[in-house]
């Protein structure tokens, strides 16, 4: 199966711009959904697009390549991490391909290139990783839904942590780039206390030393760690090796501290607090299965880029089943994604009236499992059902449509019970945060 994938793999990197898909189903000729999926499946962003592909396949897997039993064709293509690139293969695949969604797993640059041509198409866009902070504004669109958490609400749970940890005075540390810039307002918007110095190496940078006196003098309460990939990794090795991973509290952002890049951080990357969509420990209906099939199909562990690629098969399974497996009428189609009922793994999971999601936000804690290998382990909800701050500059108002199946007028579906999570365990030593129980085919 791997070496299959490995071909496709192949022939897609020699025809970059071509719809070279089969069918998720074996035998299908006419299938009566087309999905095109664009990723970023090399260069810096393949950790995270490729997950979202395999994570999306599982689901797929699971569903027996068929959403509300009607034959699906998922078409994938990578951007190379190339906003260019992004804009030619989203204009490719409109062209050659019946699309009726686009599932996108890209970095800003590329989302922000290729947006206006995807949601113009009149496909259903949804999108696994960041996105315009307008489009969850003023640019909202009855087009897009952003299935990913936010990474407005990863900074809004960051704030929280340090308002219930009454840390008064932190450093952050990001690239020198408008990313951090964000984070550190929304940081400061969400929490009271006092920024006393933002730290911004240079991009690629792998030496910390500085950084690290610079800590080690300002002594603030707690640092709030942006970096990841390569960088994040040498950050947290140097901030174990400079001693001030015993003294002063260290909170990182999930991208940075999931389970395949502790083994690089040796030790350096144990008993540390992250902010994250998912954990491995929560328990969902579809949870256990999700891990137990990925990790034996893909040899390596499950990521938050998995599960919002999973969940987003599951919820357009569940969407089409509201329409009876009508994808070529849209207003229904759209109206049953709204509200689409579906179990997600990463807990509670509903559209906001700007087509941003309302989703849990949790604590994690690095720790190693009982093979000794590195683990991920929840410690609490900080955030329950977060909302965009955006929602009321959205111009869309749909709260009064009758859901599928509801007659106008009605009270729409609820969301599910939050997901809950393991029973905690008490803090390794030295560790200030106080535990709160939470009440495809590719080518």
């Amino acid at each position: 199966m791997r070496r299959i994938l490995a071909a496709f793999i192949a022939l897609a990197a020699l025809a970059p711009f071509a719809a070279l898909a089969l069918p998720v189903t074996t035998g299908v000729s006419n299938p009566t959904i087309v999905v095109a999926v664009i990723a970023t499946l090399s260069g810096p962003g393949a950790m995270a697009g490729q997950d979202s592909v395999d994570g999306f396949t599982t689901a797929m897997r699971h569903l027996g390549g068929r959403f509300a039993n009607q034959e699906v064709r998922v078409v994938v293509q990578d951007d190379k991490g190339s906003p260019d690139t992004a804009l030619a293969v989203a204009r490719r695949m409109i062209e050659r391909e019946k699309v009726d969604f686009v599932v996108t797993a890209v970095s800003l640059p590329s989302m922000s290139a290729m947006v206006k041509t995807l949601t113009e198409s009149r496909a259903f866009v949804l999108n696994l990783d960041a996105a315009p902070a307008t489009m969850g504004g003023a640019a909202c669109s009855p087009w897009f839904f952003q299935v990913a958490t936010p990474v407005q609400a990863v900074y809004d749970a960051i704030g929280a942590h340090l308002t219930a940890e009454k840390m008064r005075r932190v450093m952050i540390i990001g690239t020198d780039s408008p990313a951090t810039d964000q984070a550190v307002a929304s940081i400061r918007r969400a929490w009271q206390g006092e920024v006393i110095e933002v730290l911004r190496p240079r991009h690629g940078t792998t030496r910390f030393a500085d950084e690290a006196a610079a800590i080690r003098q300002a002594s603030p309460d707690a640092v709030v760690n942006l970096l990841t990939g390569g960088m994040g990794t040498a950050f947290a090795r140097e901030y174990a090796a400079a001693g001030l991973k015993a003294d002063i509290a260290q909170i990182g952002v999930w991208q940075g501290w999931e389970r395949p890049m502790l083994p690089a951080m040796t030790e350096a990357g144990m008993d540390v607090l992250n902010v994250a969509p998912w954990s491995p420990d929560l328990e969902t209906p579809l949870g256990k299965r999700l891990i137990t099939d990925f990790e034996l199909e893909y040899g390596r562990p499950v990521t938050g880029w998995v599960a919002q690629g999973y969940d987003t098969a599951q919820m357009l399974d569940a969407a089409l089943r509201a329409t009876g497996g009508r994808a070529g009428d849209r207003d229904a189609v759209r109206n049953a994604l709204r509200r689409a009922e579906f179990s997600s793994v990463r807990g509670a999971f509903r559209f906001d009236t700007n087509h941003s999601p309302s989703v849990n936000v949790y604590l994690r804690r690095t720790t190693r499992d009982t093979k000794g290998r590195p683990a991920e382990e929840l410690r609490t909800t900080l955030i329950k059902d977060w909302h965009s701050r955006d929602i009321a500059l959205c111009p869309m108002r749909w709260v009064e449509e009758p859901a599928p199946g509801h007659a106008p007028g009605t009270t729409p579906p609820k969301p599910g019970t939050p997901a809950q999570p393991a029973k905690p365990k008490p803090p390794a030593p030295g560790l200030t945060v106080k535990p709160k129980p939470p009440t495809a085919t590719q080518n």
